[in-house]
């Protein structure tokens, strides 16, 4: 067996600073399998053909054992940034700028999973992408207001 890291992030702000801090989760995978291991950037998955080239990719490698590791969507971070410049620089079109992450996000969402029967999976795609979105907006306004320079 070997460990592999998965990262998430965490924010916090300080006098008008944003820092990010790496949250890590150990998991376990078996040793001595073969791996098949895909690293696609965030031009490989900048909108859902290019995603759905990405997945093709993945699902007709014959490797018994796949990890794949994406980027975020092409210009996604750079949009993240400016959104945090925004908020702290207390320009409101962080709003509109926010809106168009979640334009980009569920606009490539319905494109991949709208074809479902049910629609179970889109509804879930959308209902966290709307959570994470209202979660981030709460963190941007406090941003804004100056929460943060009362720490």
């Amino acid at each position: 067996m070997f460990r592999v890291g998965v990262v998430g992030f965490v924010f916090f702000c300080s006098d008008m600073d944003v820092f990010v801090e790496e949250k890590s989760k150990e998991q376990i995978l078996p040793r001595g399998e073969t791996w098949s291991v895909h690293k696609f950037g965030g031009t490989c998955v900048g909108n859902w053909e290019r995603i759905q080239n990405v997945a093709k990719i993945i699902v007709e490698d014959p490797s018994p054992h796949k990890v794949a590791v994406v980027s975020a969507m092409s210009k996604v971070t750079d949009m993240m940034y400016d959104l945090l410049n925004k908020a702290q620089s207390r320009d409101d079109s962080y709003v509109a700028a926010l809106e168009m992450i979640r334009q980009k996000h569920r606009e490539t969402a319905i494109a991949l999973l709208d074809d479902d029967d049910d629609h179970h999976d889109l509804s879930n795609f959308l209902s966290v992408l709307e959570s994470d979105i209202q979660n981030l907006q709460a963190m941007l306004r406090a941003i804004y207001i100056g929460v943060c320079n009362s720490f």
